[in-house]
């Protein structure tokens, strides 16, 4: 969780693997960057035309923009998740009565063609769309995301 780290997030630190936020560093699942990079020009045709949005309550939405601005997807090509990401709702509130909703609004794209990935532990997010966003495909991932 960001309000958790030591420090606030800079840059992308190669040493460390990660975006360095004081003794912290913060990087993606394993299995987060594989699926990401599919979505990158050159990877899964099937995916040309999907549109990334993400959604978060974190309290420190500076922090979570830093970081989705730093960590790479793709090293190599200089790719981030800021790159990929059409679509932003990082701010406190409810994932079900407010981000997703918004981001309805904001792509056009209905609650049945969405996809919600949610490795929060100490909440239940998925419950909170699944009952406020009929239709919206959520996956708890509290270990994170696997391939």
């Amino acid at each position: 969780e960001m309000y958790e780290l030591s420090g606030r997030p800079t840059k992308y630190d190669a040493a460390r693997g990660g975006v360095a936020a004081g003794g912290d560093v913060v990087r993606l699942f394993s299995g987060a960057a594989a699926v990401l990079a599919r979505f990158l020009p050159g990877g899964d045709p099937r995916l040309s035309s999907a549109t990334v949005a993400v959604a978060s309550s974190t309290t420190e939405p500076a922090y979570a923009a830093t970081c989705l601005e730093n960590l790479p997807v793709s090293p190599e090509r200089g790719e981030t998740v800021a790159d990929l990401v059409d679509h932003r709702q990082i701010y406190p509130g409810s994932k079900g009565r407010q981000h997703f909703p918004a981001l309805q609004r904001e792509t056009g794209v209905p609650f049945d063609q969405m996809l919600f990935f949610d490795d929060c532990t100490y909440g239940d997010n998925c419950g909170d769309v699944a009952r406020s966003c009929p239709g919206v495909a959520c996956v708890r991932t509290p270990h994170g995301l696997t391939e």
